[in-house]
């Protein structure tokens, strides 16, 4: 599991509106899957296989346990994240509809469909199958800005 935004700093950027740190941890996972498949290449008949399970979110932290001392996360959240990779598909990142709208400025998410999602029922997910080109990434920040400008006008 990996996560992020869990700093002070980052969380208070979040709030304002910056999610920056989701994009950077959706760079973390394809470079996962690269790094595996690269392994794969050089290492003979070995073949490891990942799913990725990935959402954003609210969770709770703190240090667990006496003897063995842990620092952990937990929630709906890591829960979601969790139920997204039991779901998902061999060399993908599966992530719910929610998501989408943080990501879809700087990656490619498809529709995946509906999901049967224990303790939540049917879902939408989208796979993240690719970052987009950095100019298909400054033209929809570009577009993205413009219509901020625009919906803060007033008549």
């Amino acid at each position: 599991m990996a996560a992020s935004g869990l700093d002070p700093l980052t969380e208070e950027q979040t709030k304002q509106g910056n999610h920056e740190h989701i994009v950077h941890l959706m760079e973390f996972c394809f470079k996962i899957l690269e790094t595996i498949k690269q392994f794969n290449t050089y290492t003979f008949g070995t073949k490891f296989t990942m799913k990725i399970g990935f959402n954003y979110g609210p969770v709770t932290d703190g240090i667990i346990g006496q003897n063995k001392v842990l620092y952990d996360i937990w929630g709906d959240t890591v829960n979601l994240s969790s139920r997204m990779m039991s779901t998902g598909v061999v060399g993908r990142i599966q992530l719910p509809a929610a998501v989408v709208p943080h990501l879809v400025d700087y990656f490619k998410c498809p529709k995946r469909g509906k999901v049967n999602i224990k303790g939540k029922g049917e879902m939408i997910t989208h796979f993240c199958i690719d970052k987009k080109t950095p100019e298909q990434i400054k033209n929809n920040l570009a577009a993205r800005d413009a219509k901020k400008i625009n919906s803060s006008d007033t008549i």
